[in-house]
């Protein structure tokens, strides 16, 4: 067990991870869960670097997360470590005859909220006015113990387990074809519909396609083909039931704070980047935000769904329309934002609106 702690991790060589990772396998994932494509993989992001295990477990990829006994997580230190002329929106021009203030202290963030009413109007003309907003918009800070845990990669949307991929110029679909066929000829006949020539300019494919209790399709972007997944309608409290009869669960919030920004004291996994501008350099910064985290992990940034964690009281990511401030449209992306929505008991988790992620944690005594 001290072995799969991150701190000793890193300094194990190839070959005794590998005796060690087996092990963890043996004893940890279901023997009725087939296990292939076991690799090694160099993971970094702002200069944070695993070596890690990536592997398939039903047909799933998964990735290998080192535990952190003493994890700090959450944020109280407001706008620390992000660029001040980006938060106020000065004027590039502006910036060399200027000096602002990137760290403020607690006392400062507390004296900032005298002056801002209970209808929660913060101030995003002032540095101690965003830096109360990120403080309200985030998890506390706190110390916890994190299990080494296999988190898959990708999450999907809720009450959905993949299938295949559907490719739309070919028309052929790889993947469990045997429950693909029995709904084929409704997908294509909704996706190649017969067109005039005139409709066919206009004519795009939908982003996604659902039809209750049968598929759930969603359109990959900037490329011909379509996910397929099978697809049940579920509450939250069935979705954590029905992934545990192989073995998995969902992450806690902790757990999944831990998995996305690795505990480090940045609000964001990928640097303090908010502003992207079309160039090279806005490009590279996309690459960092859409890829791969430190371990593997790729944590989705459209901010069109949430995503679920083992309390049905605490989702991450969210689900939003454009906003004013450049905070507002970014914070949703930290690792340890904190959305104010709701989910009720009964409530079925469109795979439209919520996404979840499967894990095996093991247990430290």
């Amino acid at each position: 067990m001290e072995q799969l702690d991150w701190v000793n991790w890193k300094q194990l060589s190839d070959s005794v991870k590998k005796t060690v990772f087996q092990q963890l396998l043996l004893y940890y994932v279901d023997p009725n869960i087939e296990i292939t494509d076991i690799r090694l993989k160099n993971f970094e992001l702002y200069g944070i670097k695993c070596r890690t295990f990536e592997l398939e477990l039903d047909g799933e990829t998964f990735v290998f997360i080192p535990g952190n006994r003493e994890a700090i997580l959450g944020w109280d230190l407001g706008v620390e470590g992000l660029r001040s002329h980006e938060l106020v929106n000065v004027d590039s021009a502006e910036i060399e005859n200027q000096t602002y203030k990137a760290m403020l202290s607690r006392q400062e963030i507390d004296e900032a909220a005298d002056w801002l009413n209970v209808e929660d109007s913060y101030d995003f003309s002032t540095l101690e006015g965003i830096s109360l907003y990120i403080n309200d918009h985030t998890s506390e800070l706190r110390k916890r113990k994190i299990a080494p845990m296999l988190v898959q990669k990708y999450a999907l949307p809720a009450g959905t387990s993949i299938l295949g991929i559907l490719d739309t110029v070919t028309g052929t679909f790889r993947g469990e074809v045997g429950i693909f066929l029995q709904f084929e000829e409704e997908i294509k006949t909704m996706l190649f519909p017969p067109l005039s020539a005139q409709e066919s300019i206009f004519w795009e494919f939908p982003k996604t396609l659902h039809k209750k209790n049968c598929y759930y399709l969603e359109f990959v972007p900037t490329t011909d083909s379509y996910l397929v997944y099978s697809s049940q309608d579920c509450t939250h409290a069935g979705l954590k039931k029905r992934i545990a009869q192989k073995g998995f669960e969902m992450l806690s919030e902790d757990h999944w704070e831990f998995a996305a920004g690795a505990g480090t004291r940045r609000l964001f996994r990928w640097g303090n980047e908010l502003k992207i501008y079309p160039n090279s350099s806005g490009q590279h910064i996309l690459e960092k935000i859409n890829g791969p985290n430190m371990f593997g992990l790729i944590v989705d940034s459209h901010m069109n769904r949430y995503e679920l964690t083992r309390e049905s009281s605490s989702v991450k990511l969210e689900r939003q329309r454009p906003k004013q401030s450049l905070i507002e449209n970014m914070l949703p992306l930290s690792t340890y934002y904190q959305s104010e929505h709701i989910i009720s008991a009964e409530q079925i988790l469109s795979p439209d609106m919520y996404l979840y992620r499967k894990a095996i944690l093991v247990d430290y005594q």
